[in-house]
């Protein structure tokens, strides 16, 4: 139902923005109350969530445009080049078939007798008349370049189109991804039982529940009760109905949710001083993944400057390349952090990822970058 409300919600932000009106009199909070029969702290986390998403959704279509308009303005200067060398061979040509051939200032022609020659980076070409040089050099480098500049116009049409398209187009999203929801068409066992693809595809789309935190809550979280002392997670369905996760720890940050929930118990004027805890629960059918979202002060201690240089690293499919550089970029040691993920799990493959990860922050470390 959560689901359901949270897809709801983000499809009506998405049609006001596109048709620029009001759907509902009432706000989008109460439409969901009323629709979905939710308490307020469910139709908000739900229209808190569709809300991010939109957010997100709208400000990477805002950097895609930017991307677009950068890829424009060096394929105009490309083209520019372009026509330029163009607009030279055609004048090359011309004096060419006058008969008193001559090249324009600031080229790598010359001509010495019925010898030309060309000057280029790591060979010279040199043809033996003006004959020779017109069919063999001109006729065919004019082709080239037309040839060239036809695929740079468009190029330059296309981008030019996914501009305005990014400019009026407003983006929506697929819950479940757009791949899970393609496979009914594409993977001929969804296609043979439509059922299976649908029953598959609903899990994905509703196998996560994520609530927002709350600061005036005793425990951060008016959904999510968590006490430290027995590990135990409790939980306030949508229709009132108490679950309790037993024996629920955190392989990294449990000092630090401690902490966090700790101090939220502890504070008087939760108001004002509180801190908001989400909660986050996958279903994976024989079990449950639970993530706890806190606010962790950041380490006074961490080294951000750059005076020092940096390590630069390349990510690879069997190893880690890393550089070390001055603050000017000057070379001073590189390696490699070597392994292998072919044939591995997809847990296997995070574990050895996090293992490299380490390997790189020591390395960091030892020569004292950030």
């Amino acid at each position: 139902t959560f689901n359901q409300a949270k897809r709801f919600a983000f499809q009506t932000m998405v049609r006001e923005k596109r048709w620029n009106r009001k759907l509902h009199p009432d706000s989008l909070h109460l439409v969901l109350k009323r629709k979905y029969q939710l308490n307020d702290y469910y139709a908000n986390s739900a229209v808190q969530e569709a809300k991010a998403l939109f957010t997100g959704l709208m400000a990477l279509q805002k950097l895609y445009e930017k991307q677009t308009q950068e890829k424009l303005k060096k394929l105009k200067k490309k083209l520019k080049q372009e026509r330029t060398k163009l607009t030279d061979l055609r004048k090359i040509k011309q004096s060419c078939v006058k008969g008193t051939l001559t090249f324009p200032k600031n080229t790598r022609f010359t001509k010495h007798n019925n010898l030309i020659s060309l000057s280029r980076k790591k060979d010279t070409l040199i043809w033996l008349s003006e004959y020779l040089f017109e069919h063999q050099y001109l006729d065919v480098q004019i082709k080239r370049i037309q040839a060239k500049i036809g695929h740079l116009i468009h190029r330059q049409y296309r981008l030019t189109q996914k501009l305005s398209s990014d400019q009026t187009h407003i983006p929506s999203a697929v819950f479940g991804s757009k791949k899970l929801f393609r496979s009914q068409f594409t993977i001929r066992e969804f296609v043979r039982n439509h059922d299976k693809w649908k029953t598959v595809f609903s899990r994905a789309r509703n196998k996560q529940l994520i609530l927002s935190g709350r600061k005036d809550a005793k425990y951060g979280n008016f959904v999510f009760q968590y006490v430290p002392e027995t590990k135990e997670l409790r939980m306030t369905t949508s229709f009132g109905k108490t679950l309790m996760f037993p024996a629920v720890t955190f392989p990294y940050g449990q000092e630090a949710i401690e902490e966090v929930i700790s101090t939220q118990l502890q504070c008087k004027n939760k108001k004002k001083h509180g801190k908001p805890i989400a909660w986050s629960v996958e279903d994976y059918g024989s079990y449950y993944i639970v993530k706890c979202v806190v606010d962790v002060p950041e380490n006074p201690h961490t080294n951000y400057s750059t005076s020092d240089g940096v390590i630069g690293v390349d990510c690879n499919l069997e190893h880690f390349a890393w550089a070390n550089v001055t603050k000017d970029g000057n070379y001073k040691g590189s390696g490699s952090l070597r392994f292998s993920i072919m044939g591995k799990s997809t847990g296997q493959i995070t574990k050895i990822i996090e293992v490299e990860a380490i390997r790189l922050v020591d390395l960091a470390e030892r020569y004292n970058k950030p």
